[in-house]
Formats: structure tokens, C-alpha cells, sequence
């Protein structure tokens, strides 16, 4: 992987490998000859994580309102560093996090390809768990006992932990993974 970087920060106009996003020209190879090599990887490895979040927000748009999952009531609420939260009617979160892995699926194959990589291992196609719950918190069994909120969620608040499930179990939530209803 390390080599591809590389290999797209040397080059005569470095562009993210998918969405072709370019590199200032102040910074191109042609200018800085050999200078500067950590940030022009950087570059690359930053600027193609926004391109992944970019297509993750436009395939899971889709699979929101697309007639082929029946829709899916759901809708973008924040993204945090290296995380994407939606907000999904609770009878729909189960296809919400199957759409979550297929898109993931989706957006890593397209990378995978571009990068002339010829195999995506399961373990980078899915995501290691999709989070469920009802409130934003960092991870869903936390009882995110405070001084303000000493008793925690459930105990003060009346807030069941919630479920990280993984593909597997994703698979069973949605009867084999359907995504329509």
C-alpha cells in the first residue's frame, strides 16, 4: 500500500486515485523535486479518505431512497473523524446498517480497483461492527457515567445499551441480507 502512495505522490501530476481530486501545483514533483515527500503521502492518504466519505454519503443516499431497498427511512446526521452517524427509524435499522456494509463494500471495491489491487479481503470489505443505538455516544455499551450524570444512562435516563453488530450478524437481522422489506 505504502508503495502506491508513494508511487502517486511522485508522480508527474498526483491526483487521489478515484475521484481525481489534484494536489496543489505548488507541491507538484516538477517544483519541489524530492522535497517535501511526507506531506505529498499525506496528501494522498487525506485527500482520498474525503473522497471515501464522499462516495459513502452519495451510495448510502442512494440506498436510502432507492426503490430497489423500498426506502429506508434514514438520513445523514454527522461525520467525525473516521465515523459516519444516521439518523434511522428504529424498524428500518437493521437494513440501515446492511446498506452501511454494502456500501462500504462498494466504495472499497471501487479504491481496490482503481489501485489495481485484483482481491478485497472480507476483513477490509466490511466494516468490523455497525454501531446501533439510541443515543450518540462513543461506544454502545457505554454508561457514560459523568459528575453531571452519576447514575449513567440506564440507571438515570432509562437508556438501554445498544447493539455493534458485524456483517454476520447483520446477515441474520436482515433475513440473509435483504435490504428491501
Amino acid at each position: 500500500m505504502f508503495n502506491a502512495l508513494e508511487s502517486i505522490a511522485n508522480s508527474e501530476s498526483p491526483v487521489t486515485p478515484v475521484l481525481g481530486c489534484r494536489i496543489s501545483k505548488a507541491l507538484e514533483p516538477r517544483y519541489v523535486l524530492d522535497d517535501f515527500l511526507t506531506s505529498r503521502i499525506n496528501w494522498v492518504v487525506q485527500s482520498s479518505a474525503v473522497d471515501y466519505l464522499h462516495l459513502m454519503l452519495v451510495c448510502m443516499r442512494w440506498l436510502l431512497s432507492s426503490p430497489a431497498t423500498g426506502g429506508i427511512r434514514g438520513r445523514f446526521c454527522v461525520s467525525i473523524h473516521d465515523e459516519v452517524r444516521y439518523l434511522v427509524a428504529s424498524p428500518d435499522r437493521y437494513r440501515a446498517a446492511l446498506a452501511l456494509q454494502v456500501t462500504n463494500l462498494l466504495v472499497r471495491a471501487m479504491f481496490a480497483h482503481r489501485l489495481s489491487m485484483q482481491d478485497l479481503p472480507q476483513s477490509v470489505a466490511f466494516f468490523s461492527a455497525i454501531d446501533i443505538d439510541t443515543c450518540l455516544r462513543k461506544e454502545v455499551h457505554l454508561e457514560c457515567k459523568t459528575p453531571s450524570n452519576p447514575h449513567g444512562m440506564y440507571q438515570g435516563y432509562n437508556v438501554p445499551p445498544g447493539e455493534a453488530l458485524d456483517i454476520k450478524q447483520v446477515m441474520e437481522k436482515t433475513g440473509g441480507g435483504k435490504l428491501k422489506k
